[in-house]
C-alpha cells in the first residue's frame, strides 16, 4: 500500500511540473524596455564645388610661350578666384627637361603642374617623383576620360599603366603642299589626287622626277628629308625599344633608302628642320611639300606664310597615317595645391566646353571625341590657311594611331638617327656603316639597352 501511495504522489508530482512548464512555454516572456534611440543626424550629400568656389594660386610650367599662356588665361577665365602663375622656359638645348629634372632630383622647387610634349613625356611619366599619379585616389582619372581619343590617354601612362599626365591635342598627320605649285607644275592641287601621288614610295619618287621635270629643276617636293622621316617614324608598327631591346622598324630603312634617292637625285630641298631656311621656305616658290601633323598648319604655316597665312594657299593631302607632336600635363609630385592643380590639368583635357572653344580659338585639333564629330560636321568650321575642314581631313586617322609606340627614349633615338643620316646623304659613309654608328651612338647614350 506504502509503494502504491508513494508511487502515485511521484506521478501527481510530475504532471504538475509539466502543466506548470506548458504555460511557462505559452506565456510571452516579459520584454525589457528598449533603449532610448539617440536622434541622428541625416548623412549630408557632398556639394560639388562650382569654379568660383575654387581659390588659390597656382604654378605652371610650360616650353611654349604661344601656348601656355593661353592655357592658363582659358582656366582663369572660367575660375574666376584663381591665379595661374605660367613661366616658360623653352627647351632649347634640353633646358626645360634639364629644368625638370633637377627640381625633381632635388626634392624642391617644382610647380604645381608641368606641361611634357610628345618627344619626352614619355620619360617624365616614369621618372619617380615627377608626376603624381592621377589613377589613384582622389583623382580617378580613368572615370574621366572615356571620350578622349584613346591613343592620348595611353602615352600618359606609365609602365604600369597608371595614368600620370593627360593631353587636350590629338596630333594625326598629313602632307601640306602649296596649291598653287601643285597645280602649275603636277596638274591638280585636290587633296585626294595629291594623296594618291605620294601614297608608296614608288609614287613620291615618280611624283618627285615628274615635279622637277615639268619646273626644269626648279622645284623641289619636299622641303628636306627630315620632314619625310617624320612621316616614316609616325607610321611605324614596333617602338624603337621593346623588352628594354632597340628595335629598327623596317620602315626605318625604307625611308633611309627612299632619303638617299631624293637627295642623289635632287629631289628634295636638303634643308633641316626647324631652322631658318625651314621656315622661310614656308613662303617660297621652289618647295611644295612640308610634314603637317594638326598643330603644324598655325605654328608652321600660318605663323611663317606672312599675308598669305589666311589665303588658302596650302592645302592639306593624307596619304600615310602618322602622327607626330601633342602636349601633356599633370599635377606634380610636389604641389602643396594638387587639389587645385588637378581641377586645372582635368579643365585642360575634358572640358567639352573648354575644348570646343579652344579648337574654334587656334583651330587645335582637340583630343574629345565629341567635338571631334562636332566639328567634322560643321561646315562652317573651315581652316582659312588651308581652306579645308581640318577635323575633316584629321579626324579619319585618330583611331589608326598607336600610343604605344611612344618611349621615353624617342628623342635620343630621333637626334641620333637624323644626326648620322646627314653623314651618310652627303656620301661619306656607307649604309651599313650609318646603321652600325647609328647602334653604337644609342649603345652609348642608353647603356643598359640590349643592342644587336
Amino acid at each position: 500500500m506504502k509503494r502504491m501511495h508513494l508511487m502515485r504522489t511521484i506521478t501527481l508530482l510530475l504532471c504538475a511540473i509539466l502543466i506548470m512548464l506548458s504555460f511557462t512555454a505559452c506565456s510571452k516572456p516579459v520584454e525589457s524596455p528598449a533603449p532610448a534611440e539617440t536622434p541622428q543626424e541625416e548623412p549630408q550629400e557632398a556639394t560639388e564645388k562650382t569654379p568660383e568656389d575654387f581659390t588659390g594660386t597656382l604654378t605652371f610650367w610650360h616650353f611654349n610661350n604661344d601656348e601656355g599662356p593661353k592655357l592658363a588665361e582659358a582656366f582663369m577665365a572660367k575660375y574666376p578666384n584663381v591665379v595661374v602663375e605660367t613661366q616658360i622656359t623653352a627647351d632649347t638645348d634640353l633646358a626645360y627637361q634639364n629644368k625638370i629634372t633637377s627640381a625633381i632630383r632635388a626634392g624642391s622647387g617644382m610647380p604645381d603642374v608641368f606641361a611634357a610634349e610628345n618627344a619626352f613625356v614619355k620619360r617624365f611619366v616614369n621618372l619617380p617623383g615627377g608626376y603624381a599619379n592621377i589613377s589613384a585616389a582622389p583623382y580617378h582619372a580613368e572615370t574621366l576620360v572615356g571620350r578622349n581619343i584613346p591613343y592620348t590617354v595611353d602615352i600618359g601612362k606609365d609602365n604600369s599603366g597608371n595614368i600620370k599626365a593627360l593631353s587636350w591635342q590629338a596630333c594625326p598627320g598629313g602632307v601640306g603642299y602649296k596649291r598653287d605649285l601643285a597645280l602649275e607644275y603636277l596638274g591638280t592641287d585636290n587633296p585626294d589626287e595629291i594623296a594618291a601621288m605620294l601614297s608608296t614610295p614608288e609614287k613620291i619618287l615618280e611624283t618627285a622626277r615628274n615635279l622637277k621635270q615639268a619646273s626644269n629643276g626648279k622645284v623641289k617636293l619636299f622641303v628636306g628629308t627630315e620632314d619625310l622621316y617624320k612621316i616614316y617614324v609616325g607610321s611605324r608598327t614596333q617602338p624603337w625599344v621593346k623588352d628594354n631591346k632597340l628595335m629598327i622598324d623596317p620602315k626605318m630603312m625604307e625611308f633611309v633608302d627612299i632619303a638617299k634617292t631624293l637627295r642623289e637625285e635632287g629631289l628634295e630641298g636638303g634643308i633641316r628642320q626647324w631652322t631658318p631656311a625651314w621656315s622661310a621656305a614656308v613662303a617660297d616658290d621652289e618647295h611644295v611639300a612640308y610634314a603637317i601633323p594638326t598643330w603644324a598648319i598655325q605654328w608652321v604655316v600660318a605663323v611663317n606664310a606672312g599675308d598669305e597665312a589666311e589665303a588658302g594657299r596650302w592645302g592639306i593631302a593624307t596619304p600615310i597615317p602618322y602622327y607626330e607632336g601633342g602636349t601633356w600635363a599633370g599635377v606634380s609630385e610636389q604641389s602643396q595645391n594638387k587639389e587645385l592643380a588637378w581641377e586645372f590639368v582635368k579643365f585642360l583635357a575634358t572640358d567639352a566646353d573648354h575644348l570646343r572653344d579652344w579648337a574654334k580659338a587656334t583651330g587645335d585639333f582637340v583630343n574629345h571625341l565629341d567635338i571631334v564629330d562636332e566639328l567634322m560636321n560643321d561646315s562652317d568650321f573651315v581652316n582659312k590657311t588651308v581652306d579645308q575642314n581640318t577635323y575633316q581631313v584629321y579626324g579619319p586617322m585618330v583611331d589608326k594611331i598607336d600610343g604605344g609606340l611612344i618611349t621615353q627614349y624617342d628623342d635620343q633615338m630621333r637626334v641620333a638617327f637624323l644626326n648620322i643620316m646627314q653623314t651618310y646623304l652627303a656620301g661619306n659613309i656607307n649604309k651599313e656603316e650609318f646603321l652600325q654608328e647609328f647602334k653604337d651612338q644609342i649603345q652609348a647614350d642608353i647603356t643598359d639597352l640590349i643592342i644587336e
